[in-house]
């Protein structure tokens, strides 16, 4: 069987079906280019499953090669993708499902505790989040911005909007809070947009852990929010509710 599963935000997250889950597999990846722990590491990982060993993989390995060369093996043996956070919030992990239901390949999904999970402790309601957008580091000759359409959109029906913020695992570097606003009001300064001016913005980072930051303000106000807690995620908030107005008055006025 071929089981994919959450791993949470940090080692004292493993709920205890996902340790059992671990305990029947005889092979253990971890993709690390979704996101990373927001506390611990892969040393408190490894204890916490008992001192098994875990085979990390990169974007493209996952990509390219894990249905292919890992999941036909699920056939003989329990094999595991732990995936930080939730395990499908990356449209990859929901494509490795469909590989392996093509090759006859039994899965279970573990969930785990993610970055959603911590989104009420803003004084936000839930309930009013719209799509989520991943905010994408401009390369050469690589430079997406779908994701502000996604923003857009979502600010035009008064609805909040949670960014993930682009990692790039093999250099070590994950995109802050900061360097997204930059890349925002780089586009909106193109398009002649102004939604960052007219948002209520809230930096969070480290969600689950001792360095755990919520910030509230102005693009201005965040652009000193600390790099050193991570991951890092950035909501651009919709219209505000009677209930949310005071909730954050009262949390972080």
């Amino acid at each position: 069987m071929f089981y994919l599963i959450g791993i949470g935000l940090k080692p004292e997250h493993l709920t205890l079906e996902a340790l059992h889950a671990i305990e029947e597999c005889g092979e253990i990846y971890l993709e690390t280019y979704t996101s990373a722990f927001a506390e611990g590491d892969l040393k408190g990982l490894k204890k916490a499953i008992g001192g098994k060993k875990i085979n990390l993989l990169e974007r493209a390995q996952v990509e390219e090669e894990f249905a292919q060369n890992i999941i036909p093996n699920a056939k003989k043996e329990n094999i595991a993708l732990l995936v930080f956070g939730a395990p499908l919030f990356a449209t990859t992990h929901v494509q490795l499902l469909i590989d392996a239901k093509a090759l006859k390949v039994k899965t279970k999904i573990v969930q785990g505790i993610s970055v959603q999970n911590f989104l009420p402790e803003t004084g936000l309601d839930a309930y009013k989040f719209g799509r989520i957008a991943t905010i994408v580091a401009p390369e050469e000759n690589y430079a997406p911005e779908s994701f502000y359409e996604i923003i857009e959109g979502n600010f035009a029906n008064g609805l909040h909007t949670l960014c993930l913020l682009d990692i790039k695992s093999e250099f070590g570097e994950m995109l802050t809070v900061a360097e997204a606003l930059e890349i925002l009001q780089n586009i909106e300064a193109r398009k002649s947009k102004n939604i960052l001016k007219r948002a209520l913005l809230i930096g969070i980072a480290g969600m689950g852990s001792k360095k755990q930051k919520i910030a509230i303000g102005s693009a201005g106000e965040l652009a000193d929010f600390p790099k050193a807690s991570v991951p890092q995620s950035l909501i651009i908030c919709g219209k505000l509710n009677e209930k949310e107005n005071e909730a954050i008055g009262a949390l972080y006025g």
